[in-house]
């Protein structure tokens, strides 16, 4: 950390009533924790992608040897198929953009640490 840093976490740790080194401490294991919790939201939402896709192709019909649009339990299923698609791959972008933070979490805690004091500071 360089002297600005350093004094920030000072100013914080004496805000919260505890030491510098304890904080920093705390802060390098939430990095860890962080990153482990990204990683399993990816992998769920990984999961979740493919299980999507297998109820698709089970639920659509087949014409021709290839796969319609057209489900074989109601007109209404299709219309709710585009809408669960569509909420995973808001989901999956979600996810797949925080893989930075995992990267940083488990290989560079440090950096993460400071990135989190540094984005919740108000300048």
């Amino acid at each position: 950390m360089n002297e600005q840093t350093t004094k920030l976490v000072e100013q914080l740790a004496i805000k919260l009533g505890t030491t510098a080194d304890y904080l920093w401490s705390v802060l390098l294991k939430q990095a860890q924790i962080s990153a482990l919790t990204d990683l399993i939201y990816f992998i769920l939402i990984s999961i979740g992608g493919i299980i999507l896709f297998k109820a698709h192709k089970s639920f659509s019909k087949k014409g021709e040897g290839i796969y319609t649009n057209k489900y074989d339990k109601s007109e209404y299923f299709g219309i709710v198929m585009v809408i669960i698609t569509t909420i995973w791959v808001i989901l999956f972008f979600i996810a797949f953009f925080s893989l930075g933070n995992v990267i940083n979490g488990f290989f560079n805690p440090e950096y993460w640490a400071l990135n989190e004091i540094l984005s919740n500071l108000k300048w």
